[in-house]
């Protein structure tokens, strides 16, 4: 993968945030048990303390750079959206940060294999990984979108349009999966890293790049190259969340009252003005 620094710079993206409770139970007598027991799990340092993480004291996250504004490097250091908000909630915990970079195509891999204890990587909750992996509550919400080259915006400003055409995309992700089911008459090609994904349109190997909002947006804001010429909003917003293995009821109770935590004062918020601008909004 091509690693390049990019400069922090803000745009004017809305960002969406839900940190959105566990569905209730119907049965009375279940419900009032996980009440029970959640009020008398450890929270907090004494959580961070009680888990059983891959690196002892460590809060260890698998990640793709780059995928500005959400992970990249800046002079020398991983930086960017997730990056920040796993360094909140380590903190929370007690815990260190650390991460693994990991292109996205084989990222599930390295969590299942261990080599992480969470992904935090720009990951949107699907009832399909559901059935592989858990998820925390979610923290933040997207559209896709279509990124294409400066003077294309006219002509390439829909799915129909691209008949015959390109499109590029991200290996694994559901902007992948998005231009696959409704890029009719269009060729779909993968790249392994949003880089290459961004250098093969500058380069005019595909016509338009179909991926997340903010990252496309923020490729255009600074680069200057491209221009965003669709956000599909005609479906329900996507929603990231920090994946898990299955089966660590703990690991997933710390981290959910750690980004409770987090957004409970103002370290969400900065974090997103600091990538995104004064107009990064919250619901």
């Amino acid at each position: 993968m091509t690693r390049s620094p990019f400069a922090v710079r803000t745009l004017a993206v809305v960002a969406g945030l839900a940190l959105a409770a566990g569905a209730c139970s119907s049965d009375n007598n279940k419900l009032k048990a996980d009440q029970a027991a959640s009020s008398t799990a450890p929270s907090g340092p004494a959580a961070g303390k009680a888990l059983k993480t891959v690196s002892p004291g460590k809060l260890t996250a698998c990640t793709d750079v780059p995928y500005a504004p959400f992970e990249f490097e800046q002079n020398g250091e991983f930086d960017g959206i997730d990056v920040e908000l796993v360094r909140a909630v380590a903190g929370r915990l007690a815990l260190a940060p650390a991460f693994v970079d990991v292109d996205f195509d084989g990222i599930f891999s390295a969590l299942n294999a261990g080599k992480c204890d969470i992904v935090a990587s720009s990951v949107t909750i699907t009832a399909e990984r559901q059935k592989t992996l858990d998820f925390s509550v979610g923290y933040f919400q997207i559209n896709q979108s279509l990124l294409v080259r400066k003077g294309d915006e006219t002509r390439y400003n829909d799915l129909p349009a691209l008949a015959g055409k390109t499109i590029g995309v991200q290996s694994g992700t559901t902007g992948a999966d998005y231009a696959k089911a409704n890029a009719k008459g269009a060729s779909v090609k993968e790249f392994t890293g949003a880089d290459d994904l961004f250098t093969a349109l500058k380069a005019g190997q595909v016509d338009a790049a179909l991926q997340d909002l903010p990252v496309n947006a923020y490729r255009a804001k600074t680069a200057g190259d491209s221009v965003v010429a669709k956000v599909f909003t005609e479906g329900a917003k996507e929603e990231y969340g920090f994946a898990m293995r299955k089966g660590q009821a703990d690991l997933k109770a710390a981290i959910d009252d750690a980004l409770s935590r987090v957004k409970s004062d103002d370290t969400y918020p900065t974090i997103l003005r600091r990538f995104l601008g004064d107009t990064a909004g919250q619901i």
